[in-house]
């Protein structure tokens, strides 16, 4: 659809419904959404693999070292008196993995480049954390 004012084209409301329900399309969404996010996976808690974007290949063992990821962290909240985590970024000079609670049940990972806005992703992620929780949920 475009908006005959600005030229510019809205996304129609079936894509959007579409993007809502299909796991894939909402982390390419996030990846489309923030420049220098070249990535992202969705895990249940316990380490399986639930979808991933585009372009970034399917890998069992990344999905289980996230879920660990998250209950080590997890485990660490406690020492700040913290009940809830909510995430997780690692660093580095090649750039950053985000890693995010999905409700109880899942894990959210995010791989972007070093000079990535974080504030950009984390709006853009934490848009669509509903929508995530009903797919892991919906996988369970």
């Amino acid at each position: 659809m475009i908006d005959t004012n600005s030229g510019i084209t809205s996304p129609s409301l079936a894509s959007l419904l579409h993007e809502r329900l299909d796991p894939q399309a909402i982390l390419n969404s996030v990846v489309r959404s923030v420049a220098g996010v070249i990535g992202a996976a969705l895990a249940s808690a316990d380490g399986r693999s639930v979808a991933h974007s585009d372009h970034l290949m399917h890998d069992p063992s990344r999905a289980a070292m996230i879920a660990a990821t998250m209950g080590l962290a997890g485990q660490l909240i406690g020492v700040v008196g913290g009940r809830q985590l909510e995430e997780v970024i690692v660093r580095s000079e090649t750039g950053f993995v985000i890693v995010y609670a999905v409700g109880t049940e899942g894990v959210l990972t995010v791989l972007a480049r070093p000079s990535t806005n974080l504030h950009h992703i984390n709006t853009e992620v934490r848009a669509r954390l509903e929508s995530l929780r009903g797919v892991v949920r919906a996988g369970r």
